[in-house]
């Protein structure tokens, strides 16, 4: 029985004993079980219930430890109530003084050793020594509390499902899974309709990213109850992670079904939609969810980040406006400024972001950051450094802030800057001995260093990092890609095959590896297989199309080249590589007029591209629009 439940029991015995007939005499040192007859001689003290009250009050405002002293002082006008002593056990253990919980446990199972409070004290036991790594001795104790539910129930209580679904927490943490599997089907009989055990398994192994074993669980707890809303919304998840979407949109469904205007299932579906590019059928999902929403503005904000995440920034800023035009909102005007910017309508994204205000706290800094990047995007470089001058005064070491100042100074051309600007981050980071966001900070100094051809001292910086670190994946991906800038082609694969060893479903890693092998024309079949599995991972992303596309165009399948890459241009946007490359297929396949087009639509915007890689980028694709134009059906050159 949770502190709560036996404080309210507390309180209703309090309205008993005061309607108590006048002749029975009121024990003013004892207060009596709440929830079992009392034994003859038993009644309630007014003083050990007028604290158990207050420690209620106490425990609803979170403040555990006036719960646990307020506690303290009904077990003083009545120590011989196990409930209190369990009361006040798990009170003590909610303010981390684990040996007085222990010993207050032990107290109560000395005053009662079958019943309500007994069970309750071996199942806080056990939990302690879980939390110790002492799993023998906790299994002992959910075996006990085990036990005594099962005598209540046969006695005809209703019994407690925790201690089940706690021994199999602990069978599956040290791997026993059979183990833990049987104990909570033992607990499905013994609580029929509990499903709860199964529900927390399954919710277990999703933390553990273990989206197989959770689907066995959850679906076991859907079978149980199929009114348990929270194991249909990890059921989703499972089949989400699995990868299985026709199954995941059955469990949303089958949510709606128990509550129409469940948001997350609304919003879910309406992402599926998304993925399966049915645009409408999001639409009526979001649109739904709009209409439900209690907060019309939290529900626009999440769908306008939806179609921002699923490369439609039109709709983005179409939802978000329609927010505007209902109220002003600072994070709606986040929204719309990030959805400009995706639609590469730099001065317009600049004009919304400036008008979110500082009152706004991080939804500021934010707006400050995509601001400062827009108006860097734009050439406007001064602009782009003030921007962010208010944002560092008030959080001068913020890792976000820092790294944008750094990418604006080197879009200026002033990179040694940036560096000395990265450097002291780093330094500052170092001697504070706040090492968590050191990684960032190194990985936007070797860019910097990469982009001013400083490739072997980006490599170095890197390799330092990840001798310290060597586990921490962006490290290892940015090492890969420093290996690429330096002219270390082998080098780059190698590391990125490295990285795919520790993390195999890494999906930039896989792409990278999978397009180097199509641009050195190698191992091809190994290439699509990579390519493949990274579209699987992340479906939309115009980069990973493109590789693709380069797949099938080194094969000589130019019309399977042109459609990914078509793809890849509508996901991405104008990106210069992408369209060089829908260039170079178009032409293979004898339609000059498009590679043409797609030849001067990446010359537009090869400013995009890093400094180092304007110049090569540029004159390549003049020679190539010059070659098209003048009608050389020669094989296009790399």
């Amino acid at each position: 029985m949770s502190l709560h439940a036996r404080l309210l029991l507390a309180a209703l015995l309090a309205s008993a004993c005061a309607a108590a007939p006048s002749g029975r005499r009121v024990d003013p040192d004892a207060i009596g079980e709440a929830r079992r007859p009392e034994p003859p001689g038993r009644y309630a003290s007014p003083r050990a219930i007028a604290h158990y009250v207050d420690a209620r009050r106490s425990a609803a405002a979170g403040d555990w430890a006036r719960a646990a002293a307020e506690l303290q002082l009904a077990v003083g006008h009545d120590d011989r109530s196990p409930e209190l002593r369990v009361a006040l056990a798990e009170a003590l253990a909610l303010t981390g003084r684990i040996d007085a919980a222990e010993a207050e446990a032990r107290r109560a199972l000395e005053l009662d050793r079958s019943g309500l409070a007994s069970s309750e004290a071996h199942v806080l036991l056990g939990k302690i020594h879980s939390a110790r790594k002492q799993p023998e001795r906790a299994v002992l104790e959910l075996r006990q509390a085990i036990r005594i539910e099962t005598d209540l129930a046969a006695a005809g209580e209703t019994p407690n499902g925790e201690p089940w679904r706690l021994l199999a927490e602990v069978y599956f943490d040290q791997g026993d899974e059979g183990a833990a599997s049987r104990v909570l089907d033992d607990g499905a009989v013994r609580v029929p309709g509990d499903s709860s055990g199964f529900r927390e398994m399954g919710r277990a192994a999703l933390e553990k990213r273990d989206p197989g074993h959770a689907e066995r669980y959850l679906k076991r707890a859907v079978e149980i109850d199929r009114t348990d809303l929270e194991a249909l919304r990890l059921l989703a998840q499972a089949h989400e992670g699995l990868r299985r979407t026709p199954e995941a949109r059955a469990d949303h469904l089958a949510v709606l079904k128990l509550d129409p205007d469940d948001a997350a299932a609304l919003l879910a579906l309406g992402k599926l939609s998304l993925e399966a590019d049915d645009v409408d059928a999001a639409r009526e999902w979001f649109a739904r969810l709009v209409r439900a929403a209690q907060d019309p503005v939290d529900a626009r904000l999440k769908v306008s980040f939806q179609w921002l995440e699923a490369k439609r920034p039109a709709e983005a800023l179409a939802v978000a406006r329609d927010g505007l035009a209902d109220a002003p909102d600072a994070r709606l005007q986040l929204a719309a400024g990030l959805a400009l910017q995706d639609l590469r309508r730099w001065t317009e994204s600049a004009t919304v972001l400036s008008a979110v205000k500082v009152e706004s706290g991080d939804v500021w800094i934010t707006a400050r950051v995509s601001l400062a990047y827009g108006l860097s995007r734009a050439g406007r470089h001064a602009e782009a450094e003030k921007a962010l001058d208010g944002p560092l005064s008030a959080r001068p070491g913020e890792v976000r802030l820092v790294t944008m100042r750094a990418y604006v100074l080197d879009r200026a051309g002033r990179a040694s800057e940036a560096q000395q600007l990265l450097h002291q981050a780093i330094d500052d980071h170092e001697r504070s001995a706040s090492d968590q966001e050191l990684p960032e900070l190194v990985e936007a100094l070797a860019e910097s260093l990469s982009r001013a051809g400083r490739g072997q001292e980006a490599v170095d910086a890197l390799r330092a990092a990840v001798a310290s670190r060597p586990r921490d994946v962006g490290l290892l991906y940015a090492l890969g890609t420093a290996y690429e800038r330096a002219g270390k082609g082998d080098a780059a694969v190698a590391q990125m095959r490295a990285l795919l060893a520790l993390e195999p479903d890494h999906p930039d890693a896989l792409n990278f590896v999978g397009y180097s092998y199509a641009e050195q024309g190698v191992r091809l079949d190994e290439a699509e297989r990579l390519v493949r599995r990274a579209l699987e991972i992340r479906p939309r992303s115009g980069y990973i199309l493109d590789s693709l596309g380069w797949v099938h165009f080194r094969r000589g399948e130019y019309a399977r080249a042109i459609d990914a890459l078509e793809k890849a241009d509508a996901l991405a946007g104008p990106e210069a590589s992408i369209l060089e490359h829908l260039g170079d297929a178009y032409r293979a396949a004898a339609r000059p007029g498009d590679a043409a087009g797609a030849y001067r639509r990446a010359l537009k915007c090869v400013s995009d591209e890093p400094p180092a890689d304007q110049v090569r980028m540029r004159a390549s694709l003049e020679r190539k629009l010059r070659d098209t134009t003048a009608g050389d059906g020669r094989p296009v050159a790399r």
